[in-house]
């Protein structure tokens, strides 16, 4: 894919300048939410950029005669100096979010001091790190904690060293964005806690990324820390209630100080409970609702003199992500990342065909290829899966029970698929228009499981498509498994067969956001600015 296709030029107005064509610069953790804006901002800006992923696993979604990836992983310091090799300038964005905290812990502090290492001996010029914003005090989370200690440890470089510091990043597709919207859109009340009043200054994305490129062009900047964040600074709950009112949405705050457990007890609690209803997992909701302890505010606004700028305001913010998410204009996804344990697995391809159990069923469709291809990528989401949906659903549940990604997740653009991408519960592995889409199954099983759609002409107006699901069982308990919901299995591909059918006799109607698509009119003059910004 094109990256001008994806690039929502963020930096068009930015006061600093391009340094000279054809500077280098890696771009860690390439495959996150923030990579993934800076990406097409950088190439747009004429630098050459190496993006770096973990495994192969993480398909590369962008092209561009400027634009290459390596795999490396920041806990192998030799596959550091491959990447860093031949570099000008890195950004460390990596972030184990989504390990246990004893291990994320050890691990970030292992991985920040292999790439400054690494760096120092490939004489690296500059380090841009963006961590957490707060204070060191009693109450301060272990996430924030381990987010400064990574930026301590970095900062002891013998080189420049910028620690830019955010607090909540709102944009499509952010944790704490998507947080805040399934919170908002599936409960009425909300427990809470007075330590939870803690002062945040949510940021935009779009400025997180101006600062990040800024930054970049500005050579003579000091090693230090440099907070942002944007123009407005209020406590959770107000936070809370402006986004939901944004959504024209009532919620009520229930106080839970009198049940006597400690908070960070409280906490995983309440993630355990939120994590029935949203779709951020539950070991970043819980750091999230931990951090909440913390006033996470700039105190030093240093960098508003270094790149000057007018920042958004937070409901600006919120009201663009409403209008981002409304034209399918969501191009990185917290979700973007695979579960931990997901992250390492070979394609499907790569496995002996004789491990596999495999149900098939097939159906000709009256409809063109292409055609019954838009029919396919639909699926999921609030579309739903379009037969035993309340099956479906049981199954989710009992995944989100379990502590797995159920069907919450949701899909990052209604109509869009692309490699990667989520869809509920399971990860486009592989998807060639007009013949092929295969998902990836993130359910905790005892198996690993993938269910192909393959699409053959008939004729110009018929299109034979096979349902075709994979597993490959864990011994006894795999096959137990397997055997169990056979019968599920035939009764839900079936009358997705069947559903396929009767859309396509169904004369195409333009598309439609499905009910319960949450919607936010634009405010007055909002394209406007929109338009000039």
């Amino acid at each position: 894919m094109d990256p001008e296709k994806v690039n929502y030029h963020y930096c068009d107005d930015l006061p600093t300048q391009p340094l000279p064509a054809g500077t280098s610069v890696l771009v860690t953790g390439a495959n996150g939410y923030v990579a993934r804006r800076l990406v097409p901002e950088l190439l747009h800006r004429g630098y050459r950029v190496r993006c770096m992923l973990r495994n192969r696993v993480l398909t590369p979604i962008l092209e561009h005669p400027n634009l290459e990836y390596v795999y490396a992983d920041a806990l192998d310091k030799d596959s550091l100096r491959d990447a860093l090799s031949g570099m000008q300038v890195a950004y460390y964005l990596i972030h184990s979010l989504r390990l246990e905290k004893k291990k994320f812990t050890q691990a970030e502090k292992i991985a920040a001091r292999n790439f400054k290492e690494a760096a120092e001996e490939c004489a690296l010029k500059k380090i841009i790190y963006l961590g957490g914003l707060g204070e060191e005090c009693k109450d301060i989370s272990w996430h924030l904690k381990s987010r400064m200690e990574v930026g301590t440890i970095l900062s002891e470089a013998r080189m420049t060293v910028v620690h830019l510091r955010a607090a909540i990043i709102i944009g499509t597709g952010s944790a704490s964005y998507e947080m805040l919207k399934s919170m908002i859109l599936h409960m009425r009340w909300i427990p809470f806690l007075p330590e939870f009043n803690s002062l945040c200054q949510p940021i935009a994305i779009r400025d997180v990324i101006k600062y990040l490129v800024g930054v970049l062009e500005t050579e003579d900047i000091a090693t230090g820390k440099y907070p942002i964040g944007g123009p407005d600074t209020m406590t959770y709950r107000e936070m809370v209630l402006r986004f939901a009112g944004l959504f024209d949405r009532k919620v009520r705050f229930f106080d839970v100080s009198w049940v006597p457990l400690p908070v960070n007890l409280l906490c995983r609690i309440f993630s355990f409970w939120l994590h029935l209803f949203i779709s951020v997992p539950i070991n970043i909701t819980c750091l999230l609702l931990e951090s909440l302890r913390t006033d996470v505010v700039v105190t030093d606004n240093r960098i508003r003199k270094v790149i000057p700028f007018e920042p958004l305001d937070f409901e600006t913010a919120v009201r663009w992500a409403f209008e981002k998410e409304a034209n399918s204009r969501v191009f990185s996804h917290w979700s973007d990342v695979p579960p931990e344990d997901m992250a390492d697995l070979m394609p499907l391809a790569q496995y002996e065909s004789a491990q596999f159990l495999f149900e098939e069923h097939d159906r000709v469709i009256p409809a063109s290829l292409e055609r019954t291809f838009q029919m396919v990528c639909r699926i999921g989401g609030p579309y739903g899966w379009l037969h035993g949906n309340s099956l479906w659903k049981v199954r989710g549940l009992i995944d989100r029970l379990l502590g797995g990604v159920g069907l919450n997740r949701g899909r990052r653009d209604l109509y869009d698929l692309r490699i990667g991408d989520s869809v509920d519960c399971w990860r486009v592995e592989n998807l060639e228009p007009g013949k092929e889409l295969l998902l990836r199954a993130e359910l905790i099983s005892p198996g690993y499981s993938w269910l192909q759609f393959v699409l053959e002409p008939v004729d110009a107006a018929h299109t034979r498509l096979i349902l075709r699901a994979h597993f490959i069982p864990m011994p006894v308990w795999g096959h137990l498994y397997w055997y169990t919901l056979s019968r599920f299995h035939t009764y839900i591909f079936r009358g997705m067969l069947n559903h396929f059918e009767r859309e396509a006799r169904v004369p195409e109607a333009p598309q439609t956001a499905p009910v319960g698509t949450a919607k936010v009119a634009p405010s007055p003059g909002m394209r406007e600015k929109q338009k000039s910004a």
